[in-house]
């Protein structure tokens, strides 16, 4: 009989771990192992995927973990502060559960390891192991752990101490581990006091992947981790390709002494004739540790692992009452209690009767009812929910399913049990106040974990960077694709993927396995009962946050699955940025607004939005959304709402194209049968959302609600055709009671085509809402509105880009002082001041000590102070306020130039005065998209230049990043100003001052302003036309042609084709032209022809 794997890690066990639990399942049965057990490195996350897939296999599970103990679970000295390896932060330990109890027991000591212990690792202590011994297994670990580094240290006193403890308190449940990657007298020392103290030994594979086919991406993985900014000196790409195999490669690339690798040693999970050969090759054949794997086993018994469980925090005696009596008052307070609405809300209590749906709708009621008592701002609406007329009526939404055409069982499918998702945004300042009152309410309550895998393009850059490929190859081929299969499948990559082959090599065998965790952005869970009785409960830090928080380690659809009430509360900056706008309005003005009162079809909100004025505007001030409301002209809110599920990925470049036609009248609207006007009409025939997809189905098909949700799910997330055409013949049969079955099944391929990239109806009208509010405001309370978007943004980048949206609307941007400005920008008469905090070398504390001592009287006052001892503050503080006017006194006069040269360094800013034609930006590129080769028309800040004998190089800089670009020696372009630069093959070959854009006539200006270029057929219009002179003295010239779709081509002039040019190319004409190309691809200008 074989012998049972005992210490197994997945990739749940992050860097010391490659493959997943079906895989470990699946080696088992190969094996003809019976049991196989799951010992991750303090996580017990794998475990209900490691329970199902062995139980499908007819395996018997055994689940534990590889933990960490200390002495003392409350001391955090680290190493080099304590007494040598006996008295280390943690050894390891292997931890199994026998049963039941042992489960629950391991998964409180798993809790107690990450809340109580944690310290570098979550770790136990043995007070707290001996307290919950209950129905656990435990063995002594690797060479980690204490038995072996009693050994290591030749403390055998101290062995006999640890071996002593264990037979103590877990008895004939306590085994001494050998192992084969041991060293040979470790092993037989072990051994020796096993059989000196009768404990019985057992030998295990201490593995790390599945199968040895593994070895190499686990090694790849590990690099990742720890070595992948260590490469050697002078090792390079190219040099390692000389090794034979990845293993050597690596071994070059990091150094074959490197601390941590698995390269010398065999951690797959080893067949029982692996294991014997190992032990043998060590001198030890004894069969009493195989012998103790399957007693192990055998003693294991089944831990009856359940899904779906009543885990509801509040029991309410007859929750369908009262929820009924909450919507019918909630309807007649929103002036909506008539039979239609009431008609909806029977149909939908009906579904949520049946589901026993109730309580939970009650449980999300009550959290959001208390926090708009609290005065904290809640969204009106994410996701599917706003389809619910309950929602609605709840007050959960504020979106009304009726008017907007949403669909109910977008939201919940009758023929689904799980709960469903409601999903509710929170004014992000107090999101945390919603978590504290489900705390105080429920007392059982979790974030939620999420799994980072190696996916799309970043396994790409992952195999890339173990294998120290240079970057820049890197960074180029990944502008041009978006997901791992584009990067396999794109001509575009071809040439790099035959140049890098073990990019996709490699990268097939790792992505989809788990990198790293974090926390679900939104996900809460509550139990009525503590949760680890039920799922593991581990610890993490949120972003920007210290303080670890409990978290249930499972994902959300796990923690879905095992019946855990999920409650979706996502903090969101723009619900804080409407707070403030609202709350400073009635400062101001005394006038308090209702968002749900404002008008929604306001002409002059969507005459903004189309003239792309979107900056701070929610979601629509992204560059693609902007160009987007641009080109559709958005007349009302349906189209706004259209526009949401127009600008995601995919959609624009297909069913986009015919919307805007069709609403442009270039194409024209029809639709498949006159049935599917009714619910296509408001997108001109598209089939634009998953709510249409699923009325066709069923007023076009004849499918049940039910039904059309499932196709629904099938398209959106591509699933298998076999299961597709189930539905396929169902449609045609059902949609030939209007249709020809060709134009049906023609219409059903349409679907197949298109409504992948359809999008949810429910949730892009509940965003538009939000994006609309935020244009409203923008629109009638600019200074107050601008003022609040300041105030909550924190990145820098981002807030530059609002301050220069604020000056061109006209609200004046004062810069900080040191006497005028609070901690953060205000409202100060008809402008917004500058806060101290924003100045750099300022912090929090500084600007306190700042304004506690004001005001000041004179610059050699704030000197006095700053220098005199005890003050708090240091001398880069006032050299800051110095030098951008912060300090301007009668004894320290007013430096305009100066100011300006240290905006950018200090403030974060441009020149203030940007502001150029909306329509602009949709000819120009970000910074980040520039290329050597090509034509680019840039628009940022000059932030330093260096000259050399005949070039300069100009460094650019915008919200995307800098790059530098050559241009004459005696270059006219001066730092701290802002310009737009026409850029060819990494030339500058015009520069405009954005301030002088007004005044300029020159071709670049013409060229953007014109709405159609001035060109007949085959004809090319000339953007700009640039003589030089190379090192020889002779004359040449970079030439920059626009054509039809006004894409850009830059074309060099070579000094046998400069005379003719030079006498016959005018800028901001339009000619014929001759061009051929050289061998390296340079398009080179032949002939001019002259058509005038």
């Amino acid at each position: 009989m074989t012998y049972i794997g005992l210490h197994v890690h997945t990739h749940y066990s992050l860097f010391d771990g490659i493959a997943t639990p079906q895989e470990y399942v699946d080696r088992a049965q190969e094996l003809g192992m019976p049991a196989i057990a799951i010992t991750d490195h303090g996580s017990l996350s794998g475990h209900r995927e490691f329970y199902r897939a062995a139980k499908e296999k007819g395996i018997k599970p055994i689940l534990g973990v590889e933990g960490y103990i200390t002495q003392d679970r409350f001391d955090q000295r680290a190493n080099d502060v304590r007494d040598g390896l006996l008295d280390l932060v943690y050894n390891h330990i292997v931890i199994l559960a026998k049963d039941k109890v042992g489960l629950e027991n391991l998964n409180k000591l798993n809790e107690i390891a990450w809340t109580e212990g944690f310290f570098k690792k979550p770790r136990i202590d043995y007070e707290v192991l001996e307290k919950y011994s209950e129905g656990l297994i435990v063995t002594s670990g690797c060479l980690s752990g204490a038995l072996a580094k009693a050994i290591e240290a030749e403390e055998l006193a101290e062995a006999k101490r640890i071996i002593e403890w264990h037979k103590r308190v877990f008895g004939e449940d306590y085994y001494i581990e050998v192992m084969p990657h041991n060293p040979a007298e470790v092993n037989n020392q072990l051994l020796a006091l096993a059989d000196e103290y009768g404990v019985t030994p057992v030998v295990t594979p201490d593995c790390h992947h599945s199968d040895a086919g593994q070895k190499e991406i686990q090694e790849l993985k590990l690099i990742l981790n720890s070595y992948a900014n260590k490469v050697e000196k002078d090792a390079t790409y190219e040099k390692s390709k000389k090794h034979d195999n990845l293993m050597d490669r690596l071994d070059y690339l990091y150094g074959a002494d490197r601390q941590m690798s698995f390269n010398k040693f065999d951690i797959h999970l080893l067949s029982d004739e692996e294991m014997h050969n190992a032990m043998k090759a060590q001198g030890i054949d004894r069969e009493d540790m195989y012998e103790a794997t399957r007693t192990i086993a055998d003693s294991i018994q089944d831990y009856d692992i359940k899904d779906h469980l009543d885990l509801l925090p509040v029991q309410y005696q007859n929750p369908d009452g009262e929820l009924y009596e909450l919507a019918v008052a909630g309807l007649k307070e929103r002036n909506v209690h008539t039979d239609e609405y009431l008609a909806r809300l029977d149909e939908e209590l009906k579904v949520i009767k049946d589901k026993n749906f109730g309580p939970y709708f009650l449980v999300v009621r009550s959290m959001i009812a208390w926090a708009k008592k609290q005065g904290i701002m809640v969204g009106p609406g994410r996701g599917s929910a706003a389809g619910s007329l309950l929602c609605y009526a709840l007050g959960i939404t504020d979106i009304d399913p009726i008017v907007h055409g949403l669909l109910f069982f977008r939201f919940i499918n009758p023929e689904r049990n799980d709960f469903p998702d409601i999903d509710t945004d929170i004014q992000d300042t107090r999101r945390e106040e919603v978590k504290d009152y489900l705390v105080r309410q429920y007392k059982h309550v979790a974030s939620i974990a999420t799994f980072l895998q190696f996916k799309d393009k970043g396994v790409v850059r992952d195999i890339a960077r173990a294998l120290h490929i240079p970057l820049t190859d890197v960074n180029k081929v990944l502008k041009l694709v978006d997901t791992w299969d584009e990067y396999c499948t794109s001509k575009q990559t071809r040439e790099f993927r035959e140049k890098y082959p073990e990019i996709e090599q490699y990268g097939d065998l790792l992505r989809g396995r788990i990198r790293g965790t974090g926390i679900h952005a939104a996900g809460v869970v509550t139990s009525k009962q503590p949760i680890f009785k039920f799922a593991p409960m581990e610890t993490r830090t949120s972003p920007g946050n210290k303080e670890r928080i409990p978290v249930v380690a499972v994902d959300m659809t796990e923690a879905e699955q095992i019946g855990l009430i999920k409650i979706d509360a996502l903090g969101l900056k723009t619900l804080s940025v409407l707070k403030d706008t609202l709350t400073i309005i009635g400062e101001r003005e005394g006038k308090k607004i209702d968002l749900l009162s404002v008008d929604m079809e306001d002409t002059k909100v969507y005459q903004m939005l189309s003239d792309g004025f979107t900056k701070g505007v929610f979601q629509c001030e992204a560059t693609p959304y902007t160009n987007l409301l641009v080109k559709m002209g958005v007349k009302n809110f349906a189209e706004l709402a259209a526009s949401n599920a127009l600008v995601r990925p995919g959609a624009a470049n297909t069913i986009g194209k015919d919307y805007i036609a069709r609403k442009h009248g270039k194409q024209n609207i029809s639709y498949h049968h006159q049935v599917m006007k009714a619910f296509t009409a408001e997108t001109y025939g598209c089939i634009l959302y998953q709510e249409q997809v699923m009325q066709a189905c069923t007023e076009l098909g004849g499918m049940s609600m039910a039904e059309a949700d499932k196709v629904r799910k099938i398209i959106g997330k591509k699933k298998d055709a076999k299961e597709f055409d189930v539905f396929k013949e169902r449609f045609v049969q059902g949609a030939s009671r209007f249709l020809s079955p060709n134009v049906a099944t023609d219409l059903w391929h349409d679907f197949e085509a298109h409504a992948g990239y359809s999008f949810n109806k429910s949730h892009a009208v509940a965003y538009s809402t939000l994006s609309y509010w935020t244009a409203w405001l923008k629109a009638y309370y600019p200074l107050e509105f601008m003022y609040s978007i300041l105030k909550n943004e924190k990145d820098k980048d981002a807030r530059t880009e609002y301050l220069i949206e604020a000056k061109r609307m006209g609200i004046s941007i004062k810069l900080p002082h040191i006497n005028d400005s609070d901690m953060d920008f205000k409202i100060e008469g008809k402008g917004i001041r500058f806060g101290l905090t924003g100045i750099k070398y300022i912090s929090d504390n500084i600007a306190g000590k700042f304004m506690e001592e004001r005001p000041f009287s004179s610059y050699k006052e704030i000197e006095e102070f700053v220098f005199q001892k005890g003050s708090g503050v240091n001398s880069r503080s006032l050299q800051a306020l110095r030098v951008i006017g912060a300090a301007t006194f009668p004894d320290n006069p007013r430096n305009d130039q100066e100011i300006r040269e240290n905006l950018y360094e200090f403030l974060n800013l441009p020149e203030f005065n940007i502001s150029v034609p909306q329509h602009y930006h949709a000819f120009m590129n970000d910074v980040e998209e520039f290329e050597e080769k090509g034509a680019f028309i840039l628009m940022g800040m000059v932030k330093n230049i260096k000259r050399g004998q005949g070039w300069s190089r100009v460094e650019i800089l915008d919200k995307t990043g800098s790059i530098s670009i050559f241009d004459d020696e005696q270059t006219t372009i001066e730092t701290g100003r802002t310009y737009i630069l026409l850029c060819s093959d990494n030339r500058i070959v015009n520069a405009i001052p954005v301030d002088q854009v007004g005044k300029q006539e020159s071709s670049l200006i013409k060229y953007l302003n014109y709405k159609t270029l001035p060109f007949k057929e085959d004809e090319l219009y000339v953007v700009s036309f640039k003589p030089r002179i190379t090192k020889a003295g002779k004359k040449m010239a970079t030439l920059t042609l626009a054509d039809s779709s006004r894409s850009l081509h830059p074309v060099t002039v070579f000094p046998t084709a400069f005379p003719k040019a030079y006498m016959k190319i005018k800028e901001g004409s339009s000619y014929s032209f001759s061009l051929g190309k050289t061998k390296d691809g340079t398009v080179i200008l032949e002939d001019v022809i002259d058509n005038n």
